[in-house]
């Protein structure tokens, strides 16, 4: 990694409070006092040795911070570890840890101002805040009798010591954070409830949805051509990791073809709910910008070192600082590295000297949010003809009414829409975290994962003998009878979650024949799967696991090396090798110019979507417009979409990555199909050579517009943009070209200025299971929030390049080289010196 220049840190942090004063108000005096204000939070900025005594700290810590910039806490008992994070954490990431715990707790407003209201409104609706309480207090009830909440209560116990004893520091040392100077707010004290709403604020972020709600919508517009629309089995996914690839089950099919149809007012509930959901009107069905990982764990006789090799990408929103903090963390009984999250002390993602382990979103069961209409009557809910109480919570201001089934979302006279979110269930995911942390092999692991019940994630597993995944959670049994879970259920006691898929039968494979084990967010059980596991309408086509596949299966041995390359720079699209051969056939021969300059460029293209290629930018919105051609006037003849509201309104809306659709993987599918099968019915009655000829035409006029140089290259319209967290655009970084597309391993989410995705590979990480020391990772940003740090940004073009850092695993401070240190930490017992 090259050497940056570092700005003085005194003027850094001015020249910040200047660009920041240029569009706020802020109260001069206070923050420009040179003993109070931000010029002592340049002391702050300083690298170097430094020893403190902390109050509360139980034994001394040596946290060594390394070449890189990450942080290796060696202590001397659990308890003293996990201050020292805390504290650590906090020093580099403090506003991120408060925002993180206020989203999730809605609580907002209560920092920011009233802008915030609405959200802290329907956060606390939907239950969360409520959950993390109950999570919190089912901790401290079992603690006595439960190891798991034992070491939890111990961890986020001395965790939240930690932050609160950097608060301190802080106040003390008059280096408050600048946000809360700028602001004139102080920090808030951390507590444990707070760390158990950042687990149900990402429980969010993976799974929770509004699918219930749009499918109904979708079924009362097309009837029985949802399930051509939306159907439940992939006619073209082949992998399934954890097998069940035969006939579909005839149950589970029934069950999908049983929508409940719901009557004008619950129509009307379910769009006004989605207004709370932030989708916009017209059309109920807002642009989704999907989040996309990546998991692949390879069995020892395909590596080059005759040892596994696991490779990690979750793809999640980037912002800087990035959502990860990169650690090694030490003391009797552990000694992992990985990635932890802002405002909770376990590693996510990562190793230790035993094993190593990468999570993605799974494939499943409606984002784990169903929806049912049920009847209210004054303060009462019917349930099989039966009154009973709501159930009243009083938070954060508001009152929020909860039936057997759930919240209540929204309610006209007395038929409410209720959401069962799998995300109120209580339950301890940290604690699931913290034991893997300390696993040693795969029963450990599994054992650990038992009480997971959400997020929906895969979990890929690796030690020096075998590979594994496993796919945990409370996925719902329905019982009575049974409409379609995906779409809204009736509430009154017909229709009821009976139970769960037993946790030996969810989705799991280990040292499958093949040798390789790839879930990257495909569906996981193919349609012999004896249970309903949702439908197509999910958030992934598949096409990328399938490139995956592809890959491994045409390199039979591979090195650490391979699969860094594979993963940083890899830009061959899966769908694009199935359907350019067809479109090429489609178009062959034509006279017209345009048309034969696409042709020219397709038929000598690699399939690879990198920057300087012209043959990607007309694949991809040749297949925009194609989408479009075959789809849009189908759906606005029934009423789905109106006529001034086309989706090809910029050049990708799906940030430059997939093609501009209405977020459903379903519709993907069904795209390719029409492509291979030579047949749009029953979307349209053109011929496909006619569709695909008038995509491709309009897809070169539109590039030619564009550039009429005719260097319509990728990267004019596909990199990355890194968001400063707090809204402070003039410390972004970027957009930056790089290749790929949604594909492609790297692929990518959101939509930023110029329509450069915000999100992508968060944490790109490759375990050498040989000699775990010997392994790789980057994730785009730095271990610091301040921008006038030099460790704010300083990952992210070495992530653009695909350049992984070592990922420096020394078991003692002893046996940490000198040459590979940036600066000292030494944390002492309040006291000692």
């Amino acid at each position: 990694m090259k050497k940056r220049a570092i700005v003085p840190p005194v003027l850094a942090v001015i020249i910040i409070v200047l660009v920041f004063l240029m569009g706020t108000f802020t109260p001069l005096v206070s923050i420009l006092n040179p003993d109070t204000g931000v010029v002592q939070n340049s002391r702050d900025l300083v690298i170097g040795n430094e020893t403190l005594s902390l109050p509360g700290l139980t034994g001394k810590v040596v946290v060594i911070q390394d070449s890189y910039g990450v942080y290796h806490f060696y202590a001397s008992s659990l308890q003293s570890l996990y201050y020292a994070l805390g504290f650590v954490q906090a020093k580099e990431r403090l506003e991120q840890i408060e925002v993180f715990g206020l989203e999730g707790m809605g609580q907002m407003s209560n920092f920011f101002g009233s802008s915030y209201y609405n959200y802290d409104k329907f956060q606390t609706l939907t239950g969360a805040p409520i959950t993390a309480e109950k999570d919190w207090q089912s901790v401290i009830a079992n603690a006595s009798t439960n190891s798991t909440d034992m070491l939890t209560e111990e961890a986020l116990v001395f965790y939240s010591e930690g932050i609160n004893a950097y608060i301190n520091y802080s106040n003390e040392n008059h280096i408050t954070p600048v946000l809360f100077k700028l602001l004139g707010i102080r920090p808030y004290y951390w507590n444990p409830v707070y760390s158990f709403a950042v687990q149900e604020l990402m429980t969010q972020q993976l799974e929770f949805g509004t699918e219930g709600l749009k499918v109904s919508i979708i079924y009362s517009l097309l009837g029985n051509y949802t399930y051509d629309l939306l159907p439940t089995f992939s006619p073209v996914q082949n992998y399934y990791y954890a097998g069940y690839s035969g006939s579909p089950n005839q149950t589970v099919l029934n069950i999908s073809h049983n929508t409940y149809p719901v009557n004008s007012t619950v129509l009307s509930l379910a769009k006004s709910l989605l207004y709370q959901f932030q989708y916009d009107p017209p059309t109920y069905f807002h642009m989704q910008m999907p989040g996309h990982s990546n998991e692949i764990v390879i069995a020892g006789n395909r590596t080059t070192t005759g040892f596994p090799i696991l490779m990690g990408g979750p793809v999640l929103g980037f912002s800087l600082p990035a959502i990860w903090f990169q650690v090694q963390l030490v003391a009797p009984g552990i000694d992992v590295y990985g990635v932890v999250l802002p405002g909770a002390p376990a590693v996510i993602i990562g190793f230790n000297n035993n094993i190593a382990w990468t999570l993605t979103d799974t494939q499943a069961i409606a984002d784990g949010t169903f929806f049912f209409v049920q009847k209210i009557v004054g303060q009462d809910y019917i349930w099989n003809g039966t009154e009973h109480p709501l159930k009243e919570y009083k938070i954060n201001g508001f009152e929020v009414n909860w039936t057997n089934l759930g919240p209540v979302m929204v309610q006209n006279g007395s038929t409410a829409i209720v959401m069962d979110w799998m995300g109120n269930l209580v339950s301890n995911e940290i604690g699931s975290l913290l034991e893997i942390n300390t696993a040693s092999n795969w029963s450990e692991f599994k054992n650990a994962l038992s009480i997971w019940k959400a997020p929906f994630q895969n979990f890929a597993f690796a030690n020096r003998t075998m590979i594994a995944d496993i796919s945990p959670a409370y996925y719902p049994l329905f019982s009575g009878d049974v409409y379609n879970p995906a779409a809204i259920m009736p509430g009154n006691g017909s229709e009821y979650i009976s139970g769960s898929i037993p946790y030996s039968q969810v989705p799991q494979v280990v040292n499958p024949v093949q040798g390789f084990i790839v879930s990257s967010n495909q569906r996981q059980v193919g349609p012999s799967y004896p249970y309903w596991f949702g439908m197509t309408n999910s958030f992934s086509d598949g096409y990328r696991a399938q490139m995956e596949v592809n890959y491994l299966e045409q390199h039979p041995i591979v090195s650490v090396n391979n699969i860094i390359n594979f993963q940083g720079r890899n830009y061959t699209d899966y769908e694009a090798q199935a359907a350019v051969p067809y479109i090429l056939s489609y178009i062959s021969g034509n006279s017209s110019q345009l048309i034969s300059t696409a042709y020219s460029l397709l038929s000598h293209w690699n399939f690879n979507m990198t920057e300087n290629s012209t043959a990607a930018s007309v694949w991809f919105f040749t297949y925009e417009y194609l989408f479009n051609n075959t789809f849009l006037p189908f759906l606005k003849q029934h009423g789905w979409i109106p006529e001034y509201d086309d989706t090809l309104g910029v050049p990708s809306g799906m940030a430059g990555s997939l093609p501009n659709t209405t977020g459903y993987s379903s519709m993907e599918v069904d795209l390719l199909k029409v492509i291979l099968t030579g047949s749009a019915q029953p979307f349209s009655n053109q011929s496909v050579k006619y569709l695909v000829t008038e995509s491709v035409a309009e897809a070169m006029q539109y590039l030619e517009s564009k550039y009429p140089s005719g260097n319509y290259s990728w990267g004019h319209f596909y990199g990355f943009l890194f968001p400063n967290l707090f809204g402070l655009s003039q410390f972004n970084v970027g957009p930056i070209p790089k290749g790929g597309d949604f594909n492609t391993p790297n692929d990518a989410s959101g939509v930023g200025p110029n329509n450069y995705p915000t999100g992508g590979q968060s944490w790109e990480m490759v375990v050498n299971l040989s000699n775990v020391s010997h392994s790789y990772g980057i994730y785009p940003g730095g271990q610091s929030e301040n921008p006038a740090s030099p460790l704010y940004s300083n990952y992210v073009n070495d992530w653009i390049n695909g350049t992984y850092l070592p990922l420096l695993f020394y078991p003692t401070v002893a046996s940490f080289p000198a040459s590979e240190i940036m600066a000292v930490m030494t944390l002492n017992p309040g006291g000692e010196t």
